[in-house]
């Protein structure tokens, strides 16, 4: 049985040491990184926020500094490539409530590499080293920093940038096993996650693959990393945190009146920011993540993303209670 246990007075060890929600965009936002911390969840972070829009005072990227208290610790994650921004932006977030501030170096998505910024900073490293530089001189918070173990097995990242990235004011280093070639395909290079491990001076944390416990406490066991985050495994399943957080799988199937309690949960919590005109839509993307892997759940996904009220909402959970009982009487 594993357990994660930490300092009472240690906030930032939660992160390094414990089980986090990976950013991701367009998924975790502070409803759903509320439900991941009530799960076991021990940090969570924003999704990722354009230094370039903070420092221009851009309304979209100030409405992803949200967040309710029940989430800390909580880290925001900023991506960009130009020092400047990232020096404003540091500022501008040290003053907001958050616990860490960690830069983007690993989102392999095209749009983003294209600007020179996520994974392309692997390619470039005095880029990413005057990043961590302008982000760690400008805040007083810790500063972590989002890899991939490279751009492509060709091009992996150095033994000698976890060393680099310290150097410069990095108090902690999150993985994702995979190089930006793979995007997400194929399996977590964990011999590459644990050389990084091995020749970090700060703790590393392992992400990548992490779809069922068991999935995510053999990559702990193979990488040696001190923590573990946790992304598209927690999507329609924050479960896999109270799993995590006992070391018992059966702990991350929760019973069908759990699935419906928490999706009501995280509706009336994005109700309280998201205006009832864009409420629904936003809900759909969420919603779907939940109904899959059961019989019956392509028809319910079909309706699912036509919901535009809470009477169609609770049509759709009644549904899906009575196809989750099902399954589970036949899996008895």
């Amino acid at each position: 049985m594993y357990m994660f246990a930490f300092m009472e007075n240690s906030t930032f060890r939660k992160y390094t040491h414990g089980l986090v929600l990976a950013p991701m965009a367009g998924s975790t936002d502070s409803a759903f990184r509320r439900i991941c911390r009530r799960m076991g969840a021990t940090a969570v972070v924003t999704e990722m926020v354009a230094a370039a829009g903070l420092s221009r005072r851009s309304v979209k990227s100030h409405k992803l500094l949200r967040f309710h208290s029940e989430e800390k610790p909580i880290g925001v994650q900023l991506f960009g490539n130009r020092p400047g921004d990232f020096e404003r932006a540091a500022e501008l977030v040290s003053k907001l409530g958050f616990d860490f501030i960690d830069i983007n170096a690993g989102c392999p998505v095209k749009k983003v590499v294209n600007s020179g910024s996520g994974s392309a900073l692997l390619k470039n490293i005095p880029a990413l080293t005057a990043v961590v530089r302008a982000v760690s001189s400008n805040t007083s918070l810790p500063v972590t920093v989002k890899i991939r173990i490279g751009w492509s097995p060709e091009e992996p990242v150095s033994d000698s940038l976890p060393a680099i990235l310290a150097d410069e004011g990095a108090s902690a280093i999150a993985v994702h096993g995979r190089y930006r070639s793979d995007m997400f395909a194929g399996e977590v290079r964990k011999e590459e996650v644990e050389r990084i491990v091995r020749n970090s001076p700060v703790p590393v944390i392992a992400n990548g693959d992490s779809r069922s416990v068991r999935n995510a406490l053999d990559l702990l066991d193979a990488t040696g990393a001190a923590g573990l985050m946790i992304g598209r495994g927690s999507l329609g399943n924050p479960w896999i945190f109270r799993g995590l957080a006992t070391g018992e799988p059966l702990d991350a199937s929760p019973l069908p009146r759990e699935v419906i309690s928490t999706i009501w949960q995280q509706y009336e919590m994005m109700s309280e920011y998201i205006p009832v005109d864009h409420l629904y839509s936003i809900l759909r993307g969420q919603l779907l993540h939940y109904i899959r892997g059961f019989r019956g759940a392509a028809e319910l996904r079909g309706r699912a993303v036509r919901v535009d009220c809470s009477g169609d909402l609770e049509d759709i959970l009644t549904e899906l209670e009575e196809l989750l009982i099902a399954e589970r009487q036949r899996n008895s």
